[in-house]
């Protein structure tokens, strides 16, 4: 996201415009969606801790003159709501979806094609699931935060070379689950 664009809106925030509040949900939620949806399982609970954070944003805007990245903080902020929700066991036991669905568009128009379409994102998604706990988190921050690694190691609170390690076996991992299944 461009830094100028989200320093006038926050700006715009703090003066009290709504519309630039709509504005800047419009360009984060559906990433912090998938980082909520990542810690709390369901859509219901991921959507609202996506709100439960731009409300308390509108609600304290005046005091939010200080922040410098606003990208960071709100990825901070979500992350944190769902930390919250947990604690609070507010996550139902049974609520186990997907870590990371992955929208294919075929090339062809055809049920053949749109089959091995299918087994492929079924493939893959089964790939990530099968990665270690703390490397599927950074790994899931990286395909759908869009975050730099330097800012997922401070949002995680390990450093930048872990980070990259964690991408570098994510990438192995996936690439050998999916030759070993095809190789079968």
């Amino acid at each position: 996201m461009d830094s100028n664009k989200t320093g006038y809106l926050l700006d715009k925030i703090v003066k009290g415009d709504e519309n630039a509040l709509r504005q800047l949900f419009e360009m984060y939620s559906h990433k912090l969606f998938h980082l909520a949806y990542y810690y709390l399982h369901t859509r219901e609970l991921a959507e609202e801790s996506v709100l439960d954070v731009f409300t308390a944003i509108w609600k304290k805007r005046q005091t939010l003159g200080h922040i410098k990245n606003i990208e960071y903080y709100l990825y901070t902020s979500v992350k944190n709501q769902a930390l919250q929700y947990i604690r609070h066991n507010n996550i139902p036991d049974e609520a186990q979806l997907s870590l990371y669905e992955i929208e294919f568009i075929p090339e062809k128009d055809n049920p053949e094609s749109t089959l091995l379409d299918k087994e492929y994102e079924l493939l893959i998604q089964e790939a990530i699931d099968s990665l270690p706990p703390k490397c599927k988190e950074v790994f899931r921050l990286v395909l759908s935060g869009k975050l730099k690694n330097r800012e997922i190691a401070e949002l995680l609170s390990i450093s930048e070379s872990t980070v990259n390690e964690h991408i570098a076996l994510a990438y192995k991992r996936i690439a050998g689950y999916v030759r070993k299944c095809y190789n079968k």
